[in-house]
């Protein structure tokens, strides 16, 4: 089933400010940047546990108004720098286009397909061929309401699972338009088939967002805030079986909030979860102890904490609610920044056994000395198959590069500018 996309974006009627803005930049607009079509993966190698290894990256680059999509190698080179872009006009019969607030899936799709997931205004699941740069097939997953779609994964060849943050106030109208929920996705027909209602306590919405595939079911992590963001909640884990029919379990975060996606280690022991704090319009924590990175046995329900990590004992600021896995014993982490205070976003490494850091990048101050915020964006590192670790950073407008030597030592390396037509900053990064 083929969505035309002037019935997404354009046909809308009455349009909100912001909407109009994102119909301006979307609609029958000329293209900022030719694109550069697709490119031949070839064969990729395995891991020790047999997984294949991720073809490259796929790079999202925007500005919040006009967005790209890159595609580098696992080196963080560029192969194609615009892939995709909110000018792209004809693909495959469909008159295609992007918002300026694009994400990526935080996981690979099993499929192989370039999957993109336009956010708040929009709420379209866009599928892409990477040979070809065709875009096969778009779904809107707004059900009458702005669901705000935060993750998608691919839980076998026929069905995947969409979380979706928004919360619907009046539901009823339409199917599956409560919000709050997992969206059960037809790979077959792409077409929305069920949705599975996240867990909710305190009266506060669940806010579902980051998805990770953790042995025989999803891990689902909830924000938990008010529809007025008044209150923020402790966070939650919940289990859901990979039928996406039921919770397993639910799991709540004693004392933390806005935590991250439960990323799992490379040999599958074990999962951590970073949790930044409830956060200020300007990006300022509530407080510096709910904020740390929480390690979980992987094999064991209920879930079995097995050492935690508070952000005052690292580095004294909190940390942003991402992690990736470097080694076993070894993660990468990023400082939560609020914006126009003291302080710069940090990129460290964190040794699990030793408790010991290594600051390995520091932004740079505005030209008043204040921080600029959260410069530094997605982070990618692929265990086994690569000898980069790769991070988004808008502030120097590059893709940073982390070099893991044989010994597990970390050297930063000559970064990489992703795309220079266009020059819109890398924000996120994800395997393909």
């Amino acid at each position: 089933m083929k969505h035309n996309i002037k019935n997404i974006w354009c046909g809308r009627g009455a349009l909100g400010l912001s909407a109009f803005v994102l119909f301006l930049s979307g609609c029958n607009v000329e293209s900022t940047a030719e694109d550069t079509g697709g490119v031949d993966d070839g064969m990729g190698g395995m891991t020790s546990s047999g997984e294949a290894c991720p073809s490259g990256a796929v790079v999202v680059l925007t500005d919040y108004v006009s967005t790209q999509v890159a595609l580098s190698d696992l080196s963080g080179q560029t192969q194609s720098a615009s892939f995709l872009s909110t000018g792209s006009t004809e693909t495959d019969g469909l008159a295609f286009a992007l918002s300026g607030d694009v994400a990526l899936p935080s996981a690979r799709p099993m499929s192989g397909q370039i999957v993109l997931l336009d956010r708040f205004g929009t709420n379209v699941i866009t599928w892409a061929e990477s040979r070809s740069a065709e875009v096969t097939v778009q779904l809107p997953v707004g059900t009458g309401f702005e669901s705000n779609p935060q993750d998608y994964l691919e839980v076998s060849e026929t069905l995947a699972l969409v979380s979706r943050w928004g919360q619907n106030s009046a539901p009823g109208s339409e199917d599956f338009d409560e919000g709050g929920d997992l969206l059960l996705i037809d790979l077959e027909e792409h077409e929305i088939v069920g949705n599975l209602l996240m867990p909710t306590a305190d009266e506060l919405p669940a806010r579902p967002g980051p998805l990770a595939l953790i042995g025989d079911e999803v891990i689902v992590t909830l924000d938990r805030i008010a529809l007025d963001f008044s209150k923020t909640g402790e966070a939650m884990l919940a289990g859901v079986d990979l039928s996406g029919e039921g919770v397993l379990w639910e799991e709540t975060l004693g004392g933390r909030k806005a935590c991250g996606r439960a990323t799992l280690s490379p040999d599958g022991s074990r999962f951590a979860v970073v949790c930044t704090g409830a956060l200020t319009a300007s990006g300022e924590t509530e407080s510096i102890s709910q904020s740390a990175l929480l390690l979980f046995d992987a094999t064991e329900r209920p879930l079995r904490e097995l050492g935690t990590y508070e952000a005052q004992d690292l580095l004294g600021v909190p940390l942003q609610a991402d992690v990736e896995f470097v080694l076993d014993g070894l993660v990468l982490l990023k400082t939560q920044t609020p914006w126009g205070r003291e302080g710069n976003n940090q990129l460290f490494s964190l040794d699990l056994e030793s408790g010991e850091t290594h600051e390995l990048l520091e932004a740079s101050a505005d030209a008043d000395g204040s921080g600029k915020g959260l410069v530094y964006g997605g982070m990618m590192c692929a265990p086994e198959c690569a000898e980069y670790c790769l991070m988004t950073d808008t502030d120097e407008g590059v893709l940073q590069r982390i070099l893991v030597g044989t010994d597990g030592r970390l050297t930063v390396d000559t970064p990489v500018t992703v795309e220079d037509r266009v020059g819109l900053p890398p924000t996120s990064i994800s395997p393909r």
